[in-house]
């Protein structure tokens, strides 16, 4: 190996003083191109998106030249700078390539929160050995190494080269950082800085900025969409929003003895990994064969039309919702609303609302205990139990990849049967996750397929519970509709597009229960999915200042969404959520506390 080097590096061409200098000059584009070329896949799109947008890969070979100077100037050899420039661009190119196909969307700075659950992801999609991004890879790697050969370092002392790295790094950081810098830079380049509210939307920018320009027009946006303060936020302001839903002494203690001989049924909310009725939005065929027992437990039922706040992944969004009770609109449409929260405190949610009022709190997601770091997070949503797919202690039954929706029921089952007093339980399902792609047949087939056999299962299990002493409510609503794969034209076939994608978001949801409930009060106009634990909880007789005023504002603002109304404003939505996530918790008022932060 030693004499290989050493008669490549005799070579006339790395002789020559000048090649160091020009193979570290051309680096960032040659770096561009591979990093492009092995998302996009396609030489020809790659040759025409720089036809047509040259200045966007212009800002991004010089935003490359930024990262490989910077970390050439601090560790002086050209060829470590080259090798960490490009490991890491490389592995973002790879990363949006396999998280397109699997979640059908792209790869942004908010996903870095989601690193160190890349195995949980990558059990998401079947993907194959890829060679072109294998082949661009060896090539970067032959590329250090021509750098290597040619011995090229960078001059002068360490603190001068440290100083002009800072300056390099620093300009370029607050001119990214900046939303007043990086817009005047949007415009000299032509980039795409729209605000996207949804896949769709953020499709059209990306095909306009391409992988590295999106993901630095990401990191912007990230900045520009951060949680603030709301400017009139204060203990006064939250008394006031809440003055109306405050009873008297006397309410509180009628309330309360209501409360005490008032029937206190078991409550599941089952929130079915990507459940959609895609009757909905187009005629499916053999639909009402697909959704005849969903359609059977409808019938016995309350059903109706809520927003959820995201499509295709983002499973939490939706999940935060039902368990808060809170828009995630009012957090900026974060992606994974919990990474706001305090740690360390008993939060806001439902499961703790339930317990104070006597409730056994149980979550149940048959799936990894770390994915999403759901173990550790929701162990301070106040649930008394958490169990996750190491944890069931029933017989566990398994459709494709994933255990069953049949297996979930049975356990929440199993659960109310072995406590005392009321239960709240929140199922999040997995069975209907994707890939939908297997050896026995069609992708859409095999999404139905399992639709098919959650209705089922959810049939079966209301069936049961019919046969129960214990009087139970279930609410059951799907968290998003699901992606396919890039291969399939699903959703173009059936004409959804950026202009009419607001149907993804709209979901049924349901409440049914094995004994005579009121149901009166369920609304039939469309509301946002935040809305229903605050209508279920106040339909089973509990009370509370901050359900009543969240209701009452649901008769103002029934659907609070970017997928729907981006531009509406609700001034107690955002000032109600940022108390109840980020603030001081001022709404727990006059000792009924709804948490235990204190």
């Amino acid at each position: 190996m030693k004499n290989l080097i050493h008669r490549l590096r005799n070579m006339r061409f790395f002789r020559w003083s000048k090649s160091g200098p020009l193979l570290a000059v051309l680096f960032p584009v040659v770096l561009c191109i591979f990093t492009e070329l092995g998302q996009m896949q396609s030489l020809s799109d790659l040759l025409a998106f720089t036809w047509n947008r040259f200045s966007v890969f212009v800002f991004s070979c010089l935003l490359i030249a930024v990262v490989f100077w910077a970390v050439a100037l601090v560790v002086r050899r050209i060829w470590i700078s080259g090798a960490v420039t490009g490991a890491v661009f490389m592995i973002i190119s790879a990363v949006e390539y396999h998280k397109y196909v699997v979640t059908g969307s792209h790869f942004q700075f908010a996903d870095l929160y989601m690193a160190t659950g890349f195995a949980d992801v990558s059990k998401f999609a079947r993907l194959k050995f890829n060679p072109l991004l294998f082949l661009l890879i060896l090539l970067t790697a032959l590329y250090v190494g021509a750098l290597s050969l040619t011995g090229f370092r960078m001059k002068g002392s360490f603190w001068k080269r440290c100083s002009a790295a800072a300056v390099i790094a620093g300009v370029t950081v607050i001119s990214i950082l900046v939303p007043a810098f990086f817009a005047p830079v949007c415009q000299v380049f032509g980039i795409d800085n729209t605000m996207t509210y949804n896949s769709y939307s953020e499709d059209a920018r990306f095909d306009n900025n391409n992988l590295i320009t999106n993901f630095t027009v990401s990191i912007n946006q990230s900045v520009k969409s951060a949680v603030t303060e709301p400017e009139e936020y204060s203990e006064e302001a939250i008394e006031e929003i809440l003055e109306n839903s405050i009873p008297s002494e006397e309410e509180a203690e009628q309330a309360l003895a209501e409360q005490e001989t008032a029937v206190k049924p078991n409550i599941v909310f089952i929130m079915s990994e990507s459940y959609a009725d895609f009757r909905r939005i187009y005629g499916l065929e053999n639909g009402d064969e697909i959704y005849a027992a969903f359609d059977q437990v409808c019938a016995e039922g309350t059903t109706g039309t809520s927003v959820v706040p995201t499509f295709g992944n983002g499973t939490v969004r939706t999940e935060f919702e039902l368990m808060f009770g809170l828009p995630v609109k009012s957090l900026n449409n974060v992606e994974i609303p919990h990474k706001l929260l305090k740690s360390g405190v008993e939060q806001d949610t439902f499961a703790s609302m339930y317990k104070e009022a006597g409730y056994n709190t149980t979550y149940i997601h048959p799936f990894r205990s770390n994915f999403y770091d759901r173990q550790d997070v929701y162990s301070e949503y106040g649930f008394d139990r958490l169990i996750f797919e190491d944890d069931f202690t029933v017989e566990e039954e398994y459709f494709r990849d994933y255990i069953s929706d049949d297996t979930a029921f049975r356990q929440a089952e199993e659960v109310m049967a072995s406590t005392e007093g009321p239960d709240y339980i929140h199922i999040t399902t997995m069975q209907n996750h994707q890939p939908y792609i297997d050896d026995k047949g069609e992708e859409i087939d095999n999404y139905f397929d399992g639709i098919r056999v959650s209705n089922e299962a959810l049939r079966d299990f209301t069936n049961r519970l019919k046969e129960s002493a214990e009087p139970t409510i279930i609410v059951f609503t799907g968290d998003h509709f699901p992606f396919f794969s890039p291969e399939s034209s699903f959703y173009n076939e059936i004409g959804i597009n950026v202009d009419n994608c607001s149907k993804l978001y709209e979901k049924t949801w349901l409440v049914w229960s094995n004994y005579d409930l009121d149901a009166s009060s369920l609304p039939e106009e469309t509301i946002s999915t935040f809305y229903l634990p605050h209508l279920v909880y106040s339909m089973v007789g509990l009370k509370n200042p901050f359900v009543d005023t969240m209701l009452e504002e649901m008769t103002a603002e029934p659907v609070y969404s970017v997928a729907v109304n981006p531009s509406t404003e609700s001034e107690l939505l955002d000032m109600l959520t940022y108390d109840r996530t980020i603030g001081e918790n001022y709404s727990e008022i006059d000792g009924r506390k709804m948490n235990f932060n204190d």
